[in-house]
């Protein structure tokens, strides 16, 4: 009985060693909040604003039906560096300051889930004004996209921020490979992604595959092309994120 009573209280000491340890971590990874969470929003924000501002200059000269713009991707595209800059500036500073390695991912996982659900939950309710006003007073589609427009809220969510995940885990693969290997390592990994790529490219058109392929995402749900599949990248990349992180050299 006191084995027991013993071992149960050890449990929760690592436990509460481990939260400690995740939640110091998450307070580094948060000194700046504006390289973290800000960028994209202030991205979108400037977006919105340069394009209602042509709309609105040239709008008479535009169709109703081609006044869309691609401006959406200056939302995910603003937050690549987000991922390699914690990698390679952070996890030092937080390993200076007795993080430990696992405690520095469980910290990223928390502040990349946070994020995903932000993203998705901002983009939703930014779609929902854009629709209430209209394309922003000028007739404008930014984010009411017709290959993203979901009925439902939080399925719009999931179709804004998933994909933001998936890039999140695609960047920071890649600031851990710079990290352990170097920028040469970074390069042979840009040239064997480059080499499978054109591998399965070759059998798909080989095998005539490459239209059934096309014609199978072309045919699925919104929600499976952009919440769904996505999920694979977040596996393939965020756990080879984990593994180099935990051999990365402070």
């Amino acid at each position: 009985m006191t084995e027991t009573i013993r071992a149960a209280e050890t449990i929760r000491a690592t436990k509460t060693i481990k939260a400690t340890e995740t939640v110091k971590a998450l307070r580094i990874q948060l000194l700046k909040p504006g390289s973290t969470f800000a960028i994209p929003w202030f991205s979108i924000g400037i977006a919105i604003a340069l394009c209602t501002a042509l709309f609105a200059v040239i709008g008479h000269q535009v169709p109703y039906h081609s006044r869309s713009t691609g401006a959406l991707s200056a939302f995910y595209l603003s937050s690549v560096g987000v991922q390699p800059w914690l990698v390679t500036q952070l996890f030092p500073f937080s390993a200076a300051l007795s993080v430990t390695r696992r405690a520095f991912i469980r910290a990223t996982v928390l502040l990349v889930l946070a994020e995903t659900v932000i993203a998705g939950l901002g983009l939703a309710l930014l779609n929902k004004i854009e629709i209430g006003t209209d394309g922003w007073f000028v007739h404008m589609r930014l984010l009411d996209l017709p290959y993203v427009h979901q009925d439902d809220y939080f399925t719009q969510a999931l179709v804004y921020g998933v994909p933001m995940m998936a890039l999140t885990s695609v960047t920071a693969f890649l600031g851990a490979v710079f990290r352990v290997f170097g920028q040469f390592g970074l390069w042979v990994c840009f040239v064997a992604m480059a080499v499978l790529a054109a591998a399965v490219v070759a059998v798909l058109f080989l095998a005539h595959g490459m239209g059934h392929v096309g014609h199978f995402f072309a045919t699925q749900p919104m929600l499976a092309d952009f919440a769904l599949y996505p999920l694979a990248l977040v596996a393939l990349f965020g756990t080879g994120w984990a593994v180099l992180m935990l051999r990365s050299r402070v």
